[in-house]
């Protein structure tokens, strides 16, 4: 589906039924016109505990990837709700700091390129001003281990006042100033918290790695089936064009639980195609 001047797209590993293998679920969204897979490290102890997988389970998992030749290129860390890196206990802090560190130990193993981090100081209790400090800080660290193991992170804009646009992601990834701590903004989330879609992103192109596509309706940012929100993919991906976005797509479901979800899986792939090839026309 791809030539050499196209973007590579993913597929959320959500979109698919959670009881699959791992060689079904690559096979599944390699089928459905995929390039690669986007794996969920969320709060859940069964995906936590991926991040503990011995040298064995990671080798078995990489011999699948090269025997289907479909790579696991992006994670999305949404563990971090359960051990926010912002958070004013200590105990609660550092297990997110070492839940950060394990994922990039995870994925230099396994191939991970980019590891997205979702843009919460706190997500239970109230954001203050010595969260926020307490977040840039463990950003600061962790981009430090990343650096170190030469696996990107990058911060995805969500739809809370923190990080609810690339411009205060960018904030944060300028005060850094590690060139391992990047952009992954999340395009459904803009569209819902009304952000000026191409202002933001002509502001932060050269910091973004990875994007995930997902539609939108205001108030509402999750279980939107493609082509019922309010996303323009159109203009995003002329936009995208223009400006020569050399980045990955993923594109983000959660139908893990749907019986119809490989073939939504397929007819999101194809939506997305068909946004991509008129946005293509002159």
């Amino acid at each position: 589906m791809n030539n050499k001047q196209d973007n590579l797209i993913g597929l959320y590993e959500k979109a698919l039924p959670k009881q699959l293998s791992w060689e079904e679920r690559l096979s599944a969204a390699k089928d459905a016109g995929y390039d690669f897979m986007e794996i969920s490290i969320d709060e859940t102890d069964e995906r936590i505990a991926r991040l503990s997988w011995n040298k064995q389970e990671r080798t078995k998992l990489m011999e699948t990837i090269h025997r289907l030749n479909m790579p696991i290129l992006t994670m999305c860390l949404s563990g971090n709700r359960r051990y926010p890196i912002g958070s004013e206990d200590e105990k609660t802090r550092q297990n997110g700091l070492q839940l950060i560190r394990n994922a990039i130990d995870f994925a230099l193993d396994c191939g991970i390129r980019v590891i997205q981090l979702a843009g919460y100081d706190e997500y239970a209790n109230p954001s203050t001003e010595a969260t926020i400090r307490n977040f840039h800080d463990s950003l600061a660290l962790s981009a430090r281990y990343a650096q170190e193991k030469a696996v990107m992170l990058a911060l995805e804009t969500m739809e809370n006042d923190l990080m609810d646009s690339i411009t205060k992601a960018k904030a944060f990834v300028d005060s850094i100033q590690s060139p391992w701590l990047k952009i992954y903004p999340d395009l459904g989330n803009l569209y819902a918290t009304g952000q000026d879609i191409e202002s933001e992103f002509r502001l932060g192109m050269q910091d973004i790695v990875s994007i995930h596509l997902k539609d939108t309706l205001p108030g509402i940012v999750r279980e939107i089936p493609f082509g019922s929100g309010n996303v323009d993919f159109v203009s995003f991906f002329r936009l995208m064009e223009r400006e020569h976005y050399s980045g990955l797509y993923v594109a983000e479901m959660w139908t893990d639980e749907t019986p119809e979800s490989i073939r939504a899986a397929k007819d999101a792939r194809k939506f997305l195609a068909d946004k991509l090839a008129q946005a293509r026309q002159r």
